[in-house]
């Protein structure tokens, strides 16, 4: 069971790649090639975290509930197939991004977090995180394995927020949650696979404790 609900965390964080691949939003066809990857622009330190303050404002295990440890080794992000989610995630277009992940020793909980700096492109990549659950409500893996994504009621945050929680036809795995916060040109990301069927309150958690991290990193 661990190792099917990691699974399904790793195709929701887009941080790990899949064994296979998954298709394009809403279809069976081969995934869109990843997109030209943009010249990164100049951050305005008013407005969005330099790497080094990004870097710095990751969470690290002492900051999660207990038993959450470090993964080491992440596999470089790739394309999930579903635009709103991929472009918050993805370095095209970032001035700045630091990712980290965390599985918990006892529990097949899992939690991802994944920081991105984009001058004058936050706000609009926000917007289609914010339209996933309409553009991407149900896409394929090409191992036949379906998965969905729809809205999620979360509280709001920072200059924008939204959720939404992706599920598969795997009969083991379990919900994951997205939550993307906009904090001036910088994007917060928290993904998270909790113990409990369809319980919020990790990502509630850590999602929290995330943007209280990055606003104490602005203030140095």
């Amino acid at each position: 069971m661990i190792r099917a609900v990691r699974r399904v965390a790793a195709v929701a964080v887009v941080g790990a790649v899949l064994v296979g691949g998954v298709a394009g939003c809403g279809g069976d066809g081969p995934a869109p090639a990843p997109a030209p990857r943009s010249p990164a622009r100049k951050i305005d330190p008013a407005r969005g975290l330099t790497q080094e303050q990004a870097e710095r404002a990751l969470l690290v295990a002492s900051d999660l509930p207990l038993g959450f440890q470090a993964q080491d080794g992440s596999p470089d992000a790739s394309a999930l197939g579903c635009a709103g989610i991929d472009r918050v995630y993805l370095a095209d277009g970032a001035a700045a991004r630091a990712e980290t992940s965390f599985g918990h020793a006892v529990s097949p909980a899992f939690v991802n977090e994944t920081i991105t700096t984009r001058p004058g492109g936050a706000e609009p990549a926000l917007a289609g995180f914010r339209r996933a659950a309409q553009d991407c409500a149900s896409f394929t893996g090409r191992d036949g394995t379906v998965y969905r994504i729809a809205a999620l009621a979360m509280p709001s945050y920072g200059n924008g927020s939204a959720a939404v929680r992706v599920t598969s036809g795997l009969s083991e795995a379990r919900p994951v949650d997205l939550v993307a916060v906009r904090l001036g040109d910088t994007i917060l990301v928290v993904a998270s696979a909790g113990a409990g069927t369809d319980d919020d309150e990790l990502a509630r958690t850590v999602l929290a404790r995330a943007v209280v991290k990055i606003a104490r990193t602005r203030a140095r």
